[in-house]
């Protein structure tokens, strides 16, 4: 009796887990999943999106004219750019990197640690005003 309730137990949590948010933290890395859509290693919350490299990189400028950022750094390679602004006296940090053709990652770290939240309403901002010039 007691092994079929530790059974359904187990899977019961196993369940609420699987389809909300879960980490991992190995060594001094931490990792996590929410909702499918965002990724979270190391401060940087990582999203992937539908766009071409360019037409991401110009979404990032644009959003950062839009929440009237400071762009203190901004370097574009082959394939990979990063960004480095100020945003009410916080420092941002975009990394995009070049997946496939249409596809494009890029990760967002707020202040020193990584803000979650203030990271994610970043991501909305940037899909928002991507969405909008795709049209």
């Amino acid at each position: 009796m007691k092994k079929a309730i530790s059974i359904i137990t187990l899977i019961i949590i196993v369940g609420l887990l699987a389809g909300c948010e879960g980490g991992v933290v190995v060594g001094g890395k931490s990792m996590g999943v929410q909702d499918g859509q965002f990724v979270t290693s190391s401060g940087y919350m990582i999203a992937s999106y539908p766009n071409t490299f360019d037409a991401v990189c110009r979404g990032i400028d644009d959003t950062l004219k839009d929440m009237k950022a400071v762009t203190n750094e901004k370097h574009v390679k082959i394939g990979k750019a990063s960004v480095i602004a100020t945003l009410q006296g916080e420092k941002v940090t975009f990394e995009v990197e070049f997946k496939e053709r249409n596809r494009t990652d890029v990760s967002i770290m707020v202040g020193m640690g990584g803000s979650n939240i203030a990271s994610q309403l970043i991501h909305d901002r940037l899909r928002q005003i991507l969405a909008r010039t795709a049209k």
